[in-house]
């Protein structure tokens, strides 16, 4: 059994520091009361400042070498599809060993992956196949690590401040998304531009991994979640797909979850196009409008940690479609300040929307199956890569913005339906 550290064992450490004191006495950072969720903390920050910037950077070394928006496709490409054929096996490994180290060895071999990068592009001696390489392992770690990081939480904050961990988390990951691109940007041009400009930022991101091994360090030893069962990994696989395929809440949620992905989040993906061609704008309005989408996230986020615990099946399914709505709004924008106002409600609906999902899961399943459901959860980066090639192919014949438009159409179809004939999802607290 996993060793629970957020119940007494994390709430017998005196909280000395009294400008922590002062902050977890607002409902909203009330986690942050908990040593160990502070550790674990800084540790998610430094990993998602790691993965923004590498989605940056990948991205823009490639498009330096090559050009090509097809090649740009395929490193996306590189790095999602593990997450949608290994994140599975991520969850046995998260319900098998303990999850502190699964994380530690999976930044171990991020600071590594980045390092390599770097000190090519440092020696001016980095070529296409070293970036899809790095892609591809990146990829795989992601997908073998992420679920014991998403399982994690319960161990680290326990039952009670559950929702309010699930949505600073969220608000973290979100604040990252805006502040590591912004800043690799500025680190590339201060260091001369192009590829080479690309090297030490690289460093950095090496530097932000290493950050999160450190600080997950801090948290106490845990022992592997279980011993599994007798069948081995393969059959711990199809106990989780059995144990889904029978509990209807979890079956539900993870349909919401996964469909939302697959038919929203892929704006992340074709806002560059959609900038371009529809409002005619370039770096600067990408920028903003990447920055306004995270910023109402990290709002959303800070919400929701100040709600109380009930209602959220409701409140999951007005956060869709309120996603939808917004999405469909910001497809149909032809100028900036208009499709500002309506991405920072895609922003806050983006939030909702994982938050709330993520909280349910959490609280009605089981726990020896938290990290193969997390998993299963997590095989939303391969939706999202999936979706924006089915954008893509539509945009081809109709436009980005009535392809964009259509797929948000239906989700909010498709949620409205749900919310009539769905009181099971409705009624969740």
């Amino acid at each position: 059994m996993a060793q629970s550290t957020g119940t007494a064992g994390a709430r017998a450490v005196p909280r000395s520091n009294p400008v922590t004191a002062r902050v977890a006495a607002l409902p909203t950072f009330a986690s942050f009361g908990e040593r160990d969720f502070r550790w674990f903390y800084l540790a998610m920050l430094g990993q998602m400042a790691g993965m923004n910037i590498q989605l940056v950077m990948r991205g823009y070394v490639v498009f330096e070498l090559t050009g090509s928006f097809a090649l740009l496709g395929g490193i996306a490409l590189a790095s999602a599809l593990p997450m949608l054929f290994l994140g599975v096996l991520g969850g046995v490994l998260a319900d098998r060993a303990s999850k502190k180290v699964v994380l530690q060895v999976g930044q171990f071999v991020s600071v590594l992956n980045a390092l390599v990068v770097g000190i090519l592009i440092l020696m001016d001696a980095i070529v296409l196949w070293h970036l899809f390489a790095a892609g591809a392992i990146q990829g795989i770690t992601m997908a073998l690590m992420m679920p014991s990081r998403q399982a994690m939480i319960p161990e680290v904050v326990g039952r009670d401040l559950l929702m309010n961990a699930v949505a600073l988390n969220s608000a973290g990951m979100n604040l990252m998304r805006v502040l590591a691109p912004a800043a690799a940007g500025f680190l590339t041009a201060a260091a001369g531009g192009g590829v080479i400009g690309a090297g030490p930022v690289y460093m950095v991101m090496a530097g932000t991994y290493f950050f999160a091994m450190v600080t997950l360090a801090m948290l106490p030893r845990q022992e592997a979640a279980s011993s599994g069962s007798a069948r081995g990994g393969l059959g711990d696989l199809r106990d989780g797909f059995v144990y889904v395929r029978h509990d209807p809440t979890i079956l539900i949620v993870l349909a919401v979850t996964l469909l939302s992905a697959f038919l929203a989040m892929p704006y992340i993906q074709l806002l560059p196009g959609f900038v371009k061609d529809v409002l005619g704008g370039g770096p600067v309005e990408l920028g903003l409008l990447t920055a306004i989408s995270g910023g109402g996230a990290v709002l959303g986020a800070l919400v929701i940690a100040s709600l109380p615990e009930r209602q959220r099946g409701l409140l999951l399914l007005l956060s869709v479609i309120g996603l939808g709505v917004s999405l469909v709004v910001l497809s149909g924008s032809q100028v900036f300040w208009f499709a500002a106002i309506a991405i920072a409600f895609v922003g806050i609906g983006t939030a909702g929307r994982q938050a709330f999902s993520q909280i349910l899961l959490h609280s009605y399943v089981e726990n020896e199956f938290r990290g193969r459901v997390m998993a299963l959860m997590m095989l939303q980066p391969g939706m999202m890569a999936l979706g924006a090639f089915a954008i893509g192919i539509m945009a081809e014949t109709m436009g980005i913005d009535i392809a964009m438009g259509a797929l948000a159409i239906g989700l909010v179809g498709i949620a409205a339906l749900l919310f009539v004939i769905s009181p099971r999802l409705r009624r969740l607290q």
